[in-house]
């Protein structure tokens, strides 16, 4: 597995107060993602990985309340997703579906207008 962009479009961009990164080497990450059928975006501080150029547009506001939950909690936000997401799973829940913060983003992501 190459993580680094060998062929294809790569392609860095701004939007709104994010960074978008699309590429070749970003979409085999998200799609090896631990998520059913792998994830079309990612959100790491105010970068926004996606499989291509409009997934990125098409997922933005759900990504951007990512963005907000990330400023609000910091280094927590990882360790905060990944346990509820385990506690969600131990429970006999969706660890995605029903895992608070994307939750949040599906409920926020639809009136977003930034």
């Amino acid at each position: 597995m190459y993580l680094v962009p060998i062929r294809g479009d790569r392609n860095v961009f701004f939007h709104r107060g994010t960074i978008g990164l699309v590429g070749p080497a970003i979409e085999r990450l998200l799609v090896r993602a631990p998520v059913i059928g792998g994830a079309a975006a990612m959100t790491f501080g105010h970068v926004i990985l996606a499989r291509d150029r409009e997934t990125f547009f098409s997922t933005w506001n759900h990504e951007r309340v990512h963005v907000d939950q990330y400023q609000r909690w910091g280094l927590l936000f990882v360790p905060l997703y990944l346990g509820a997401s385990l506690w969600l799973k131990l429970t006999k829940k969706d660890p995605y579906w029903d895992n608070p913060f994307e939750v949040q983003a599906r409920r926020l992501g639809d009136g977003l207008d930034y």
